[in-house]
């Protein structure tokens, strides 16, 4: 149960974690430069790193169900 719930936290903050990256990306003034190496942190790194750390937590809180 915990892979399944892990992969449903991490499928339902994707699109989140992209609009951040997006957000974040605008803000630092990214539309108006060519590509350069600090686009990686809005544009890659961030929001891998909200997809996998709410993956982990979705893994890390299951809740283990008793059947009788």
């Amino acid at each position: 149960m915990g892979a399944a719930r892990a992969v449903v936290f991490g499928g339902v903050v994707t699109l989140p974690a992209l609009l951040i990256g997006v957000i974040l990306f605008l803000i630092l003034g990214g539309a108006n430069e060519d590509w350069a190496n600090w686009m990686w942190f809005p544009c890659y790194i961030l929001p891998s790193t909200i997809i996998l750390a709410t993956s982990i937590y979705g893994w890390k809180t299951d809740i283990p169900v008793d059947l009788e």
